[in-house]
């Protein structure tokens, strides 16, 4: 991509989000007028709520802004709160803001889209993944070293980290210090740490009672930077990555790193396991899953971290919903639950309460999990803090809503599933590639529900470029598909199958409609 359009691309995505900024405000702006009319007339919420068909909860969540609610409905609430026009006027505004941002978002996808096919036709670029190097072991006095994959601009940083491994290998005479350096490449592949912290991490694997807490933070710091990767090139591209530095991590912890150090490296050893876990969902490997995210948990156990082990405990329930054994996904998130309350992190009890909703969902207990969005709404309503600072920092209003279209569209609860799937849709961050791809789909599968196979096609279109990410994205592409199989000869579905085919989405035999796709085994 050239400087010009990665300029462009980034101005882009800065007005996009100068948009939805724009948007949140004027939907916070008309659910706080909403309250204010209806506290000036006497109304209180359960009898808006009755006049309108909504839960008390559900108005409350509009005054804050945080639900959507039809023109009709503004039109009553307008009239019973005496606004005299007001609410449906600032309605009016919203929606041509909502449109304009939409058809916008549409419009940089559409081009980034483009962008990415022309590229695909182009010569591939350098690798962005770590070196693969090629280990012998002959006679030589040391093994000899040789790049394999690394070419272009990405050649000289490589000629440096393998200077710097060879410059500690001969220092250190150790043959056996050879068998880390595999593990050492593979797990700063991603980072971006200077050649001199590259040297600092083979001196430690070499000598483990050397580490200090420098290197602890360099550990962390590739761990976080991994993450970030993940966002936007899905986990199947960064779990080696993570995998190397893990491996990494546990020789030092095994060969005999200092004790003061022990409770932070326990840390970064429970969020890698906590990333690798969440990883392995994605790819479709859930028993693997749950082995990792069982270490995380014992591991932030063991350091004292009831935040690592609620967000640990959290995945955990994740897994077992996804294997739809609900009773390990109620408990695991029970524990979540407990965990958190003892943290002041509101964005980790959000992701507590969601990982128990869905599993209520699971169970067909439709008002405790209705009951447990609310109550993650709520929390993160009241988030203070960097989000980064939390291991759930990922998770928003956004994130919340498509867990519960999800969750409504499996208790057949077809025109809610759609209003929290258009909601989440309108909340969230595209900055998550994968995750706002996810919820497409699940948009996707809530318009289909709803019988409205045009749009939902279009949809499930748009996200057909990135579902490629991980496994799990293209199983429920592949469910939804088959939803739309009794409308296979329209132009739409016609359409969309022609661009699922032309990235690999269109299933070689249709599962029958409601089948779940099968797991990718490990």
């Amino acid at each position: 991509m050239t400087d010009e359009v990665r300029d462009a691309t980034g101005d882009d995505e800065t007005d996009l989000a100068a948009e939805l900024a724009t948007v949140m405000a004027l939907r916070r702006s008309l659910g706080a007028q909403l309250a204010s009319y209806r506290i000036a007339t006497g109304v209180s919420q359960p009898q808006l709520g009755r006049a309108l068909g909504k839960t008390r909860s559900m108005i409350s969540r509009i005054e804050n802004g945080n639900r959507r609610m039809p023109a009709a409905l503004w039109r009553i609430a307008d009239d019973l709160c005496h606004a005299h026009g007001v609410l449906v006027a600032e309605h009016s505004k919203l929606v041509d803001a909502e449109q304009a941002y939409r058809a916008h978002r549409r419009l940089h996808r559409r081009q980034a889209r483009e962008q990415r096919q022309r590229q695909t036709r182009a010569p591939a670029p350098a690798p962005l993944i770590s070196p693969t190097v090629l280990l012998k072991t002959g006679d030589d006095a040391w093994p000899q070293i040789t790049l394999v994959t690394l070419t272009g601009g990405c050649q000289k940083l490589a000629e440096e980290l393998m200077a710097v491994v060879i410059r500690v290998v001969h220092a250190l005479g150790r043959r056996d210090s050879m068998h880390l350096t595999g593990s050492i490449l593979a797990a700063v592949g991603l980072s971006d740490l200077t050649t001199d912290e590259y040297a600092r991490l083979a001196q430690a694997a070499d000598s483990p009672s050397q580490v200090d807490a420098q290197i602890v933070q360099h550990l962390a710091t590739m761990l976080a930077r991994a993450k970030r990767l993940e966002d936007t090139l899905g986990p199947c591209q960064v779990f080696e990555t993570v995998s190397a530095q893990h491996r990494l991590l546990h020789h030092l912890l095994k060969g005999g790193c200092p004790e003061q150090l022990r409770k932070p490296m326990n840390l970064v050893d429970s969020a890698m396991a906590s990333a690798l876990g969440n990883y392995l969902i994605n790819m479709g490997h859930l028993e693997e899953s749950r082995r990792y995210l069982e270490h995380a948990r014992k591991t932030a156990h063991d350091a004292g971290s009831p935040a690592l082990a609620a967000y640990a405990a959290a995945q955990m329930s994740f897994a077992a919903f996804e294997q739809g054994d609900i009773p390990a996904a109620l408990d695991s998130a029970a524990v979540a639950r407990s965990l958190a309350a003892r943290t002041d992190d509101s964005r980790l009890k959000a992701f507590a309460e969601k990982r128990a909703a869905s599993a209520y969902a699971l169970d067909g207990q439709y008002g405790l999990s209705m009951t447990a969005y609310d109550r993650a709404h709520n929390f993160l309503t009241t988030a203070q803090g960097s989000a980064r600072e939390s291991p759930a920092y990922w998770v928003h209003h956004g994130s919340v809503d498509s867990g519960r279209g999800r969750s409504l569209s499996q208790l057949g609860k077809t025109k809610e599933a759609l209003e929290a799937a258009s909601t989440a849709l309108a909340q969230y961050d595209p900055a998550y590639v994968g995750r706002y791809t996810l919820c497409q789909v699940r948009f996707g599968h809530a318009l289909v529900l709803s019988s409205d196979i045009t749009e939902a096609a279009r949809v499930l279109g748009e996200a057909a470029p990135q579902a490629h990410l991980y496994p799990k994205l293209s199983a429920e592409f592949h469910t939804v598909r088959a939803l739309l199989q009794p409308w296979v000869q329209t132009q739409a579905v016609t359409r969309l199958d022609d661009q699922l085919r032309t990235y690999g989405l269109l299933p070689t035999t249709t599962p029958k409609p409601g089948a779940s796709a099968e797991k990718t085994s490990p």
